[in-house]
């Protein structure tokens, strides 16, 4: 009875181990992320508009499935594009007044920035390509 509860021991041990060490790295690699920042209503005319470099903005709402969606492609574009565009996400529910300035009727809802000006717009859960294109249209390429 005792070589059985034994036998069992360390296998347990070495899950509980096995998902410490992976928690762990999770936090890490949140703390370090190189994604987009989130915007306030009281930020944005120094982070938006009166950027000097370009600025590529998300709208979402915590309660879109689709804009999760849209965070992980913002957060690459933010990590690929550091230097040259910077990227922000704004939730439409606790500022809803910015939105509704820039005519955010769905989320999420993504607007490219340069010069202060609004200068392109895309709606919906697209693939990375589409706002890739977008940035190096609108922005890299003039």
């Amino acid at each position: 009875s005792s070589a059985r509860r034994w036998a069992h021991r360390p296998d347990a041990a070495s899950r509980i181990r096995r998902l410490t060490t992976r928690s762990r790295t999770a936090r890490v690699s949140c703390a370090y992320s190189t994604g987009a920042e989130a915007i306030t209503a009281c930020s944005w005319n120094q982070n938006v508009i009166c950027s000097d470099v370009p600025v590529l903005v998300e709208f979402w709402a915590s309660w879109c499935g689709p804009c999760k969606m849209v965070h992980r492609i913002v957060d690459e574009i933010a990590g690929e594009y550091a230097g040259r565009i910077k990227c922000y996400k704004l939730d439409t529910d606790d500022y809803p007044q910015t939105a509704n300035s820039y005519n955010i009727e769905r989320v999420p809802t993504v607007l490219l920035f340069k010069d202060g000006e609004k200068i392109h717009s895309i709606t919906g859960t697209l693939p990375k390509a589409v706002y890739v294109r977008a940035i190096e249209n609108s922005f890299l390429q003039q």
